[in-house]
């Protein structure tokens, strides 16, 4: 009976656990982390997975700015918090202005700077989180994993 009775303390742990990473994910997440890499993109039925070859498809958010690059350009643009985290708000980006190598690229840059401003719902875990615009365009964020190594104690 002690032995159920743990595994069932174990059990409800586990699942608060994740039901309280869904709730805790806000756009106050985002700043937290340094950068995130863009995974996916959707608008409507339709879903651009970044492939491996357009290997600089990340954000950053910082202060009031989120920057970064989403094909082959650098971007960035203000932001603003609101809805006690549940809401961001993207104002219009910059993009700079160098040809992409690929059109692929090229095309996915198209897509994200014609799409990524105005309101976004975040919602989300600790593994990802969407920002959902009320335009219907999504962008998928991942955590970005450090190549680098840990310093060994």
């Amino acid at each position: 009976m002690k032995k159920l009775l743990a595994f069932l303390l174990l059990l409800c742990a586990g699942t608060l656990s994740a039901y309280e990473n869904l709730l805790g994910v806000s756009a106050y997440s985002l700043s937290k982390l340094t950068r995130f890499e863009v995974e996916s993109m959707r608008i409507g039925e339709y879903e651009i997975i970044i492939p491996y070859e357009v290997e600089n498809a990340f954000l950053s958010f910082s202060g009031v700015r989120v920057g970064g690059i989403v094909g082959c350009n650098n971007f960035s643009a203000p932001y603003e918090i609101q809805g006690g985290g549940r809401v961001l708000i993207v104002g219009s980006g910059a993009l700079t202005r160098k040809m992409c190598a690929s059109s692929l690229e090229s095309q996915i840059e198209a897509i994200f700077a014609r799409n990524f401003s105005g309101r976004f719902i975040v919602q989300g875990d600790d593994e990802m989180i969407e920002l959902v615009g009320d335009n219907g365009f999504r962008i998928r964020l991942v955590p970005a994993v450090s190549m680098e190594p840990d310093f060994i104690r």
